[in-house]
């Protein structure tokens, strides 16, 4: 005999009793009210106040009572949760309180409980981390709990539990140009490798990326992953230790003004986020005839510290971009960045080929340096 037939007339199996608390959500199903009823409202105990009411009462000679009550005393169907108030209120006025009308509420209830849970439904997001000494001095180590952890707070779970790590490291001087042939190289073949295939089978899939790397190398895997699928960046903290936003909202603002210093094309950017780059160090490098200077509000290592102040930020290059584009008409220009990673990652992944000039990024080690080209 099943479990339904041998409670029939007896009330509600443990089952039944289980399958409504979840339908509900454990609240109220009386139109308007939603009372939790597994919290205590004053002294917030868990407990549970809940009162499992029979649309067709269990006994024909009850409320709404029926030839086939007893058939129908274990019908999730026939089953509503509510507070001990509408309890009594609907046994009270079962002419107010028909069948058609409590069946009503109790549909639209749980319809809505669905739905919200539906909207929780969390999506999947590839992880990508890169990992590369800065200036050949650290060990770098992305921690995978951590980035799981801060792409949960996104409404994202890890594609199939599978992540791609790319790890570069190289004997070469870090200055030498043999040092970022070498970055650039194994960059491009592990996102041949790793990523591509994944992202021709999975077109729409997420992208989740964490980054401790030199920032150059991390404008180019921008650079090569491109705007054209969705793309969640994470920036890194020292403290508190954590890859999750610190705030909700704009923490910080960006500016920038342009330095006409000659009649020539040559032309550097300067982006100072982190920390203030100074004028003449950018002059040792080159005579340049036109300077761009891009600057944060607040510079510090945590001067982004939410999504809002990275489309800022954003807004902001890409405004300096197209001044370049529309007013100096050149082939490529130099970059000086002092940002946080994940402004490297932004400004690599926004930058449109044959659109803006190609970009030679500088890195810093005892003086700036050239490194790699972007927009070739």
């Amino acid at each position: 005999m099943s479990e339904k037939k041998s409670n029939r007339g007896k009330g509600p199996s443990p089952t039944t009793k289980m399958i409504l608390f979840a339908k509900s959500g454990g609240r109220c199903q009386f139109e308007g009210c939603n009372k939790y009823l597994l919290r205590d409202d004053i002294t917030s105990e868990e407990l549970n106040d809940a009162n499992i009411a029979h649309i067709v009462a269990s006994s024909s000679n009850g409320p709404r009572g029926a030839c086939n009550s007893h058939e129908l005393s274990d019908d999730i169907n026939n089953l509503m949760l509510l507070c001990k108030t509408h309890h009594k209120l609907v046994d009270d006025n079962p002419e107010e309180y028909t069948v058609e009308r409590l069946t009503k509420m109790k549909l639209s209830q749980e319809r809505k409980v669905k739905e919200l849970l539906d909207a929780m439904q969390y999506s999947e997001a590839l992880i990508v981390t890169l990992e590369s000494s800065i200036k050949k001095e650290q060990i770098v180590k992305i921690d995978s709990k951590q980035a799981v952890h801060a792409l949960r707070t996104t409404a994202h779970n890890p594609f199939d539990h599978y992540e791609t790590h790319i790890r570069f490291s190289s004997n070469s001087n870090y200055k030498d140009r043999q040092y970022w042939r070498e970055a650039e190289n194994h960059l491009n073949r592990e996102i041949d490798n790793l990523i591509n295939g994944l992202l021709q089978e999975n077109p729409k899939l997420t992208i989740a990326i964490f980054s401790i790397a030199p920032i150059p190398l991390i404008m180019k895997l921008g650079y090569k992953l491109g705007d054209k699928r969705k793309i969640l960046v994470f920036q890194k903290y020292r403290e508190p230790d954590t890859w999750e936003w610190l705030s909700d909202s704009q923490t910080n603002s960006f500016s920038y003004k342009k330095i006409k210093r000659g009649n020539g094309t040559k032309v550097a950017v300067i982006v100072s986020v982190t920390s203030e780059i100074d004028l003449s160090r950018v002059m040792a490098i080159d005579d340049f005839d036109t300077i761009y200077h891009l600057k944060a509000e607040n510079y510090g290592v945590n001067a982004i510290k939410s999504k809002e102040d990275l489309g800022c930020f954003w807004k902001q290059y890409q405004k300096l971009l197209d001044n370049i584009k529309n007013n100096d008409h050149v082939e490529d220009v130099s970059l000086f960045p002092a940002v946080p990673v994940s402004a490297a990652y932004e400004m690599g992944r926004r930058c449109m080929p044959h659109t803006y000039p190609k970009i030679r990024v500088y890195d810093e080690c005892e003086g700036f340096f050239e490194t790699i080209t972007i927009g070739d």
